[in-house]
């Protein structure tokens, strides 16, 4: 489970709640029920909640226009007020600026707590029916749809489990209002979880696998035993075929390559070769095997390459290439492209 990057997820509908957040600044708002704690489960929802506002919302909501960037108005009055002539040009400055910076906070504080309505009344399912809330509305759909993500991924409920969505929405207010906030580094409290739970299924993955991944440690071992193949520290193995002349690449040349790959038993799975077509890539921009031998490759020879799982694509599965597989590769290096 690739890291997430949860704020991009809700902001994408945000956007079209601008209008009605600024139509309503006099409609009463409804506050929040009072919400306790009171499980593990119910606090790293509200560490989510936090962690879905601190990622980038309110720099969003100022591009947006729902609220104003006060460190930008003082900024730029600021110095406008170092460079002013005259005491009194000064004074006029600092009085224009305190009155911008007191309607902004009064501004803000009335468009988030309509944008907070509108989201929570969805993501509460509170039945109300008014079209100015529609867009609102529409953040709270979204909330919802990765909420039951995160949940089944994350907590391990299934879809039938009741969920603590008001502490999740606890914690989304607090940081947007920049309340208390309940839970210190609440990012880092989620990440944590994230983390444990891909430990979890790579330990998991690797327990059912661990017939295969034998079989390529005992092959690499006896690989290496045999005449012309070099071990490295990294694990990767590789046997001179050719030993070219050429200048050797860096980590950020572009190179010319002509390979033919295949698993250890000799399944062919991608041949430049076969095709008739090499092809051209940055040195970074491959399996790390790959990365390693290229940067020690002078332009002209032709290597065979032999790349344990952990050097190629792990645990993931890559088309034709199974998880924890072993690779095999013969290598031709062309050119560096300029």
């Amino acid at each position: 489970m690739k890291k997430i990057f949860l704020s991009a997820l809700l902001l994408a509908s945000i956007s079209t709640s601008v209008v009605y957040a600024k139509k309503n600044k006099k409609e009463a708002v409804k506050q929040i029920n009072p919400v306790s704690l009171q499980t593990a489960n119910d606090s790293i929802l509200y560490a989510y909640g936090v962690s879905l506002a601190e990622q980038g919302l309110e720099q969003y909501l100022v591009q947006l226009n729902v609220i104003t960037d006060t460190a930008a108005i003082s900024s730029e009055y600021n110095a406008l007020i170092a460079n002013a002539a005259t005491p009194e040009e000064k004074v006029r400055l600092n009085n224009e600026l305190s009155s911008k910076l007191d309607s902004a906070v009064v501004s803000n504080t009335q468009n988030i707590e309509m944008l907070l309505k509108g989201i929570g009344e969805r993501f509460q399912a509170v039945a109300e029916k008014n079209f100015a809330y529609g867009k609102g509305l529409e953040v709270g759909d979204q909330l919802n749809r990765m909420t039951a993500e995160f949940s089944k991924q994350v907590l391990g409920n299934d879809e039938s489990a009741e969920l603590n969505k008001q502490a999740i929405l606890l914690g989304l207010t607090n940081a947007i209002k920049k309340e208390p906030i309940l839970i210190a580094n609440s990012n880092e409290m989620v990440q944590n979880r994230i983390n444990a739970l891909q430990e979890r299924e790579q330990e998991g993955k690797k327990l059912a696998n661990a017939e295969k991944i034998a079989a390529g440690e005992k092959f690499m071992a006896e690989n290496s035993t045999k005449e012309g193949v070099v071990t490295l520290p990294s694990g990767l193995q590789y046997k001179v075929i050719t030993q070219g002349t050429g200048a050797i690449p860096t980590a950020g040349d572009q190179v010319k390559v002509h390979y033919h790959g295949t698993l250890t038993d000799g399944t062919v799975f991608d041949s430049s070769v076969d095709r008739g077509e090499p092809i051209t890539f940055g040195v970074t921009q491959v399996i790390p095997g790959w990365t390693e031998a290229l940067q020690m490759m002078p332009v002209g020879s032709k290597w065979i390459l032999y790349i344990p799982y952990d050097l190629a694509y792990g645990d993931r599965d890559g088309g034709p290439i199974p998880a924890y597989s072993n690779l095999i590769f013969e290598v031709e290096l062309l050119d560096i492209e300029k």
